[in-house]
């Protein structure tokens, strides 16, 4: 199998604050009725929360 990058606490925590960082600029954005913007900023929240899901799954995998 191939070897994955461990992840640690750390990244996990700043995928975290991320996270907040585009859900309050969604909010926002919404609130000033940009709304290209702010389904930009709801992809990026996806996308972002699938990278936390990655971490996740590499924190499981690779700790003994």
């Amino acid at each position: 199998m191939r070897r994955i990058k461990p992840a640690t606490g750390i990244d996990k925590a700043a995928i975290g604050d991320a996270i907040n960082a585009l859900r309050e600029a969604r909010t926002l954005l919404r609130r000033a009725g940009a709304e290209r913007a702010c389904k930009a900023a709801a992809r990026a929240l996806k996308s972002a929360e699938g990278a936390r899901r990655h971490v996740h799954h590499r924190i499981i995998r690779t700790t003994p």
